[in-house]
Order: C-alpha cells, then sequence, then structure tokens
C-alpha cells in the first residue's frame, strides 16, 4: 500500500512539474539580449508564472514588407506592443499573448522603424496628438498583434506602402488593465 501511495505522489508530482506552458515565448535569435521574465519571480497566475496584461490582440494577414502604424491622440505616454507569428507552436494565443507581455521591451520612438520580429514586444512612446510609426515583416504570414490598449484608444490604424489600411482577420479581447 505504501509503495502505491508513493508511486501516486511521484506522479502526481510529475504532473504538476510538468502540466505548466507547453511552449515557451522565448524563440529568439541567440544574439538578441531580452530577459523574457521566466527568470523573475513567477508569482503572478494561477498556475504560478507570469502574465502581462493586454486589451487587445489582431489577427493580420500580413506579406513581408513595409507597415505603417498611424496613431491619433493618445492619453497614453507609451503603448506595449507585441508581434506573434501564428502557427502550430502557438496552441493557447491568450495564454502566449500574456507570456510575451511580461517580456523585456525594446523601445520604439514615434517617427522610427524597426523589424517586426516573431514573439517579440516593444514600447512605442506616444504622442499627445498623432503618430507615425514604420515597421517591417521579414516573412508572410498571419500575426497577431497585441496591445496593452485598445486600438481605439488612439485610433491605431495599420497601413501598407501602398497606403492601403490593413484591417484584422480576427480580434480577440484580451486581459484588461486599470488606467
Amino acid at each position: 500500500m505504501k509503495l502505491k501511495n508513493v508511486l501516486l505522489i511521484l506522479a502526481l508530482s510529475m504532473f504538476v512539474i510538468l502540466g505548466g506552458c507547453s511552449k515557451p515565448v522565448d524563440n529568439h535569435d541567440d544574439d538578441h539580449d531580452h530577459n523574457h521574465g521566466h527568470e523573475e519571480e513567477h508569482s503572478h497566475g494561477e498556475e504560478g508564472h507570469a502574465h502581462g496584461e493586454y486589451e487587445w490582440i489582431g489577427e493580420f494577414e500580413l506579406k513581408a514588407g513595409k507597415y505603417l502604424f498611424h496613431f491619433g491622440a493618445s492619453p497614453d505616454e507609451a503603448m506595449d506592443v507585441g508581434f506573434i507569428k501564428m502557427g502550430d507552436n502557438v496552441t493557447d494565443l491568450d495564454h502566449h499573448a500574456s507570456h510575451l507581455m511580461v517580456t523585456e521591451k525594446e523601445t520604439i520612438k514615434q517617427d522610427s522603424e524597426f523589424e517586426a520580429k516573431p514573439d517579440y514586444a516593444y514600447t512605442f512612446e506616444m504622442n499627445e496628438d498623432h503618430g507615425h510609426i514604420n515597421f517591417t515583416i521579414a516573412e508572410d504570414g498571419t500575426y497577431a498583434i497585441v496591445t496593452e490598449h485598445f486600438p481605439s484608444e488612439s485610433n491605431m490604424q495599420i497601413f501598407d506602402k501602398n497606403q492601403v489600411e490593413i484591417l484584422p482577420v480576427r480580434e480577440h479581447e484580451g486581459e484588461g488593465h486599470s488606467h
């Protein structure tokens, strides 16, 4: 009987240990120096690891090329934005996005340009009246763009190189936060 109890406890322990996230968000190039929050204290969330907050996810069909974020007036000085390239590695988009939003973020200034890398998050500096940030996509695909605030809060729009607005094929409300 004792052996059965020991085996049961071991089996349950392994289930708990292995039952966390099945895929980490961090699949970055080795030369990129981000601390993606997995070394931080994991006291957030019910599963024992950190989860970030976001309000919206838009899934976009994007071809490799240049794009423009256009913003209207924004009450916020900054907004966190993450990019997830959809694929077999993303089994739970909301969970994947919440992990992405706790990672260390590169700051992107208005009127600048950056390459939007999959599974990276950025902090966009916002202007009081309006703003523009250019970005490039290296590979065709469906990209989930995760935002700290709803796009309507800053009149966020995305345009292609021909100044045609790109609309999401799917939208999700996320885990909001208080302002």
